[in-house]
């Protein structure tokens, strides 16, 4: 092996970069050292200030909050615990949390100032809680995390005078409470065309209920605050009409006033026949006249009419309400419906059908019907100076309804025989009369048959008819 040359102890300080003058090797290495000590001032330097104002801060923040901190909208930055209650004592509710606090229901919204809900500040625990959020146990870390967010927004601390907030509330649930209310159906009789509204639920407001939800949501710092209702249902739905509108008229019948009815009567037929009107019965529902009627008042509107009271024709308020339990009893029995109750009167008027009358006077009649066709049944009442008409809607089944021809058994010799009415009316007799009502289904087979039978003391247009006093016109 060959071996090299040795260099001299100056060689390096005798390069030459091709092309160019020589540069002196003591000349980069002063470059280098006179940059290494700026760079090195800077970084003491940059260090000095940090430090300083890292202990600035430490002294600063032990007993204040620091920059940047909002209570709420409240800028506490650099303020004690101390003067930081002192400046939210100083500003309104209003200012501080919100001007309004809103509690809502499914359908409406009521807005009050915060105070007017008892609502207040625990100042002291407010203060309190945010001086712990930006003060940790261990500085650097605390630094660190104000670095990273940028700024402190704690909470209020609220609180609740609950005798106050109730107060509101249960004044509130007056005007808030409403009963359920029906789904109705407008039909146009002459085109068979409808239309359905939508049922009204009953609400009560749950004063208890509501009291804990509004504790809730002002912890969270809510000002909208929903409201606990109960519900009540009606019992008639607008998806049960519409899933079997009442639409196809299963009946009707009419009945005329008589020549001497008074205007008084046909007054109260009117007035009950236009509280029936609309009506509708869901599948197992029932149908009281005498409930229709109520307390029979002047305040309700009746007037006083013939009646028939222990055998005789008496003027009382109400007087009429035969004519309309008579006529709803033919349109219910065509119908095919279950009835419940109905007695005939004692005297028989040509104005009713012979042995399908009914009587009605609370307290004493009734006729009462139910709704057992499986469907929503809508009853229409037409009402006229000289007739009445029920008509019964729902769904077609089919059924055929008819009534045979009266029977009559008057007595005679102490027995009832077959008569005919004008020898009723001849010998004034008490009689019993006999009528069938078949049913026959959509395949015409016979499913039902009965008996309604009557029985009458007197044909009541006869002039012996007891009356008690005259009739007010």
């Amino acid at each position: 092996m060959r071996n090299l040359p040795e260099l001299e102890e100056n060689t390096f300080e005798n390069i030459e970069e091709p092309g160019s003058g020589a540069v002196p090797f003591s000349f980069i290495h002063s470059v280098v050292h006179t940059i290494l000590k700026i760079v090195g001032g800077f970084a003491i330097t940059s260090v000095i200030v940090a430090m300083s104002f890292v202990s600035y801060d430490y002294i600063m923040t032990r007993h204040a909050f620091p920059a940047q901190t909002y209570i709420g909208n409240v800028d506490v930055s650099g303020l004690t615990q101390g003067e930081g209650i002192a400046k939210l004592k100083s500003l309104t509710l209003a200012q501080i949390f919100s001007p309004l606090i809103t509690l809502e229901t499914d359908n409406a919204s009521f807005s009050f100032a915060p105070d007017e809900l008892g609502v207040f500040v625990l100042y002291q625990d407010t203060v309190t809680n945010t001086f712990k959020i930006t003060h940790k146990e261990n500085y650097v870390a605390e630094l660190k995390e104000r670095i990273a967010k940028g700024e402190f927004v704690t909470p209020l601390i609220l609180s609740i005078d609950e005798t106050r907030l109730k107060a509101v509330l249960e004044e509130l649930a007056n005007e808030i409470r409403s009963s359920p209310k029906n789904a109705t159906m407008l039909l146009y009789e002459e085109t068979g065309g409808y239309h359905i509204e939508s049922e009204d639920l009953g609400r009560e407001l749950d004063v208890h209920k509501s009291v804990d939800i509004f504790k809730t949501a002002l912890n969270q710092g809510k000002t909208s605050v929903p409201l606990e209702l109960d519900f009540t249902y009606p019992h008639v739905r607008e998806k049960d009409l519409r899933a079997h509108p009442p639409a196809y008229r299963l009946s009707a019948y009419t009945t005329y006033y008589g020549k001497h009815d008074s205007p008084n009567r046909i007054h109260n037929i009117k007035l009950i026949a236009s509280w029936i009107d609309d009506t509708i019965l869901m599948p197992g529902e029932r149908l009281s006249v005498a409930d229709v009627i109520g307390d029979v008042t002047s305040e309700k509107g009746f007037k006083q009419a013939f009646v028939i009271v222990g055998g005789e024709l008496v003027p009382l308020l109400g007087g009429g309400a035969c004519q309309v339990a008579t006529t709803l009893f033919n349109a219910v029995a065509l119908a095919d419906l279950k009835v419940l109750s109905r007695r005939n009167h004692s005297f028989y008027f040509s104005i009713y059908p012979l042995g399908r009358d009914a009587g009605v006077y609370p307290g004493q009649l009734d006729f009462q019907f139910k709704n057992d066709s499986g469907y929503p049944i809508l009853i229409k009442s037409v009402y006229t100076n000289k007739r009445l008409s029920f008509r019964l809607y729902g769904t077609p089944d089919g059924k055929k309804v008819e009534f045979s021809p009266v029977s009559i058994l008057g007595l005679s010799g102490g027995k009832y025989v077959p008569m005919s009415l004008g020898r009723v009316i001849a010998t004034d007799v008490p009689f019993k009369t006999f009528v069938t009502r078949t049913v026959w289904d959509k395949e015409g087979k016979e499913i039902k048959k009965e008996v309604i039978s009557s029985f009458y003391k007197l044909y009541g247009e006869k002039t012996n008819v007891p009356v008690r006093r005259p009739e007010p016109r």
